[in-house]
């Protein structure tokens, strides 16, 4: 019986190539964009889940009062470790080193670890013992791209490296290289390329016992495996309870928490990430639009297919007189809607290979061509194309299987059955396929107004001509750096120099908490503030005035216990005070209890509030303090009186060579650094914005068969109204009148819907323009209605 359903599928598609085309066209399309988001949506769900027993892995998380952190205080995971003995856990810290190996030399983020780094990650190691790799001092394990970078085809296990500015000591260290890395998965939260055994730092600076209960020590990171059936909140609470009898009173910080490693990526985005987490909101969203590409393809099968039923009828009424039955019908319309969509099918498949480098570099996933090859991606062409099968062709044949072959042969009937309502019905889809697209359009518009928004937004500061270079790690002496900085100012294009211990944009990472003093206020509601060590001129170089006081000068020893808070923080602390106490001027010569970095400061100045971050954060309270030393001030400012060229930065090399000779020399632009920032989004904007293309290319081209239809049902009618002396353009109003009225409709119905949508994703930014989502609106309106109007 199939083979008979076959080859009348097959010649039904030749009959009717227009209309063949039309629909292997639109499925191709709409199974190709369901691919592509099926395999985006299977990669973001997919981190981290190659390590054993994954749904096991946990990382220690800090509760702050206003923010989480997947750091914490040294001691703190020393004690867990020696107070669960039986569990696996794996601390280590990160830390910008300089490596070099002959000639070569380059700044390199190493990871601190401990052996038990590979009892909790499956890290496999290409060369080298995983279990004795990190054992003793001086070892090191590399990725396999930094072993190729420093040692090339040669086998480097054995070999040595320089390790300069570990711990911000400035000492070279010699590393043994007792590992190489198998490659590791991109669908990981982190990928280490320097693995340095934790030995290392106990040999060289008693690191476990000098450490052990410094409580200032933060920034450290521990992931641990546990028990099978063991509740994650349990052993949280029996962590916390665990530190907070070992700490000492007043220990900043909160609850401890436990986050399973698969959940990481796509639902953390707390300070200090190691590297930029996704979201799962993209992840629905993409779904959403996957569905509704394939659902409008779908629809343009179905409208064809019952606009076309007339035509079909006497065919049917045959077979029927001649003892087919209603599963026969409807089988033989399912079997031409599967020879569509296995022609889709085919068609997709090249749709993606030759789409995979453009997806490649909007999502940055590395997929290749033999994807299409693996069992996943074919059992998902498979699922994707009966689906298809189904959708498009189930009410199809559902509906023309009904026709009752006496009425059809008698002439009583354009259709019978259930054909009574089928215009109304391809009505309706047909809205509620320009509906879909209205609302993608929109989605698409105000998308990139609002990245727009956020890139040209003011931040506060003047972000031109603003270069920020990274302190060398090993450079802890406060003579070169203060001599390099002084060296630079003198360059004649160099108008500021400045350092501070965030590089922008970034989330400031250091707290603490502050309330006026003298006014009797409990510790428990002391403000939680962000707290950045800058330099003299700092504010100069980023052009930011005191809106009262002063910022830092030289000369003046208070300075080193004085303060200067942004508008948000003298904001949050006034509200404490008398009503009478609250001015500006009352806030100057105040000292604030706090708990770190200087116990009683005073505040000198208020600044006008500027971003240190990118725009998807509202700013936060912030006090500045000179730093202490060279320790923990990571990055140097500069400003130059005109755009920085290639001679400017040649000269500011030569200063920095002659300072820091054994640091390779790295800059960055910060208006740039703010423009990369929003580098994810707008990719995948872009991604958003090719998919809406195609749904409206999907809806478009159901409407044009369907117009191609109309005329050709009414040939006779337009032959008589030409002999009557209508013009070519009356004719073309008078049948896209009734598909104007449809898309109109659309619209009307869109419109509100994307606007109540688009509203609450707006809501979710800190900042955004009033006026975008009203524009984009109106915009997806003007949009639809010109080209349909004309």
């Amino acid at each position: 019986m199939f083979p008979n359903y076959l080859k009348s599928a097959l010649r039904a598609a030749r009959r009717q190539l227009g209309y063949t085309a039309i629909n292997v066209i639109g499925l191709a399309v709409g199974i190709a964009v369901c691919l592509l988001i099926t395999l985006y949506v299977r990669h973001e769900l997919s981190y981290d889940d190659f390590h054993e027993d994954a749904d096991r892995i946990y990382r220690v998380v800090t509760d702050w009062e206003s923010r989480s952190s997947p750091s914490s205080y040294w001691p703190a995971i020393q004690t867990i470790k020696e107070k669960n003995p039986a569990l696996p856990v794996a601390p280590f810290v990160g830390n910008e080193t300089v490596v070099t190996r002959e000639t070569q030399r380059f700044n390199e983020r190493v990871f601190i670890a401990q052996p038990s780094f590979f009892d909790v990650f499956t890290f496999p190691l290409r060369t080298g013992s995983a279990a004795e790799a990190l054992e003793e001092p001086r070892s090191v394990v590399l990725a396999p791209s930094v072993a190729e970078k420093y040692f090339g085809d040669q086998n480097p296990v054995g070999k040595t490296l320089e390790v300069n500015g570990l711990m911000g000591a400035d000492r070279s260290l010699r590393m043994q290289v007792t590992g190489v890395l198998e490659p590791i998965p991109h669908a990981s939260h982190f990928h280490p390329k320097i693995l340095l055994s934790w030995a290392t730092v106990n040999a060289v600076f008693d690191f476990d016992e000098h450490m052990r209960d410094n409580w200032g020590s933060y920034g450290f990171r521990a992931y641990l495996k546990i028990p099978e059936g063991a509740s994650p909140d349990q052993l949280a609470g029996r962590f916390t309870e665990q530190v907070k009898k070992k700490a000492p009173p007043g220990k900043p910080g909160g609850p401890l928490q436990l986050q399973a490693l698969t959940n990481i990526h796509l639902h953390s985005n707390m300070e200090g990430e190691l590297e930029p987490n996704g979201s799962i909101a993209y992840v629905y969203l993409f779904s959403v639009v996957a569905v509704f590409v394939l659902v409008l393809a779908c629809v343009n099968y179905v409208n064809l297919a019952t606009a076309r039923a007339s035509e079909r009828a006497r065919e049917i009424g045959v077979r029927k007189t001649v003892g087919a039955v209603r599963s026969q019908i409807a089988g033989q319309f399912l079997a031409e809607s599967s020879v569509l969509s296995g022609l889709a099918l085919v068609g997709a498949v090249g749709l993606v290979a030759g789409a995979l480098p453009l997806f490649r570099t909007l999502t940055d996933i590395p997929l290749r061509t033999g994807v299409l090859t693996e069992p996943f991606t074919i059992g998902a062409l498979l699922a994707i194309t009966g689906i298809t099968i189904f959708g498009a062709g189930g009410y199809p044949a559902f509906i023309l299987s009904q026709y009752d072959p006496i009425q059809v042969l008698g002439g009583r009937s354009r259709g019978g059955g259930g054909q009574r309502g089928a215009p109304m019905l391809r009505k309706g889809l047909v809205v509620f396929q320009f509906a879909v697209s209205v609302v993608l359009v929109a989605g698409t518009l105000v998308a990139y107004g609002q990245l727009d928004y956020l890139q040209s937004a003011r931040l506060g500061f003047d972000q031109e001509r603003v270069v920020t270079l990274p302190r060398p790690p090993a450079a802890s002496s406060p003579s070169a750096s203060q001599s390099f900085r002084s060296e630079v100012a003198n360059q004649a294009e160099v108008t500021a120099v400045s350092r501070a211990s965030e590089e922008l944009p970034s989330r400031i990472t250091g707290g603490s908490a502050y309330v006026f003093d003298g006014f009797g206020i409990p510790e428990s509601e002391h403000r939680p503030t962000r707290v950045m060590a800058v330099g003299y001129d700092f504010f100069e170089t980023l052009g930011v005035e005191p809106i009262a006081g002063r910022t830092f000068e030289r000369g003046r020893g208070t300075d080193s216990s004085a303060v200067v808070l942004n508008r948000r923080a003298y904001e949050r602390l006034v509200q404490d005070l008398p009503a009478d106490q609250r001015s500006l001027s009352e806030a100057l010569g105040r000292s604030l209890m706090a708990q770190w970095p200087v116990e009683t400061p005073t505040v000198i100045g208020i600044v006008e509030d500027f971003h240190v971050a990118s725009l998807e954060a509202p700013i936060e309270p912030v006090a500045f303090f000179l730093p202490f030393g060279e320790m923990g001030v990571n990055t140097f400012y500069l400003r130059t009186d005109a755009d920085p060229t290639s001679q400017v930065l040649s000269d500011v090399r030569g200063v920095w060579n002659q300072f820091f000779p054994d640091a390779p020399f790295a800059y960055s632009f910060v208006d740039q650094s703010f423009e990369a920032a929003y580098r994810t989004e707008r990719r995948l904007g872009t991604l958003f914005g090719v998919f809406a293309g195609l749904a409206i290319f999907i809806a478009g081209l159901g409407l044009f068969g369907l117009a191609a239809f109309a005329a050709r049902q009414r040939r006779k009618e337009i032959g008589i109204r030409k002999a009557v002396g209508a013009s070519t353009a009356q004719i073309m109003k008078l049948f896209s009148t009734d598909f104007f009225k449809l898309v109109l409709g659309a619209v009307v119905v869109a419109v509100p819907v994307a606007y109540v949508a688009l509203d609450r994703w707006l809501d979710t930014f800190a900042y955004a323009p009033t006026s975008a989502l009203a524009s984009s609106c109106w915009q997806a309106w003007v949009c639809y209605w010109s080209p349909c109007w004309q």
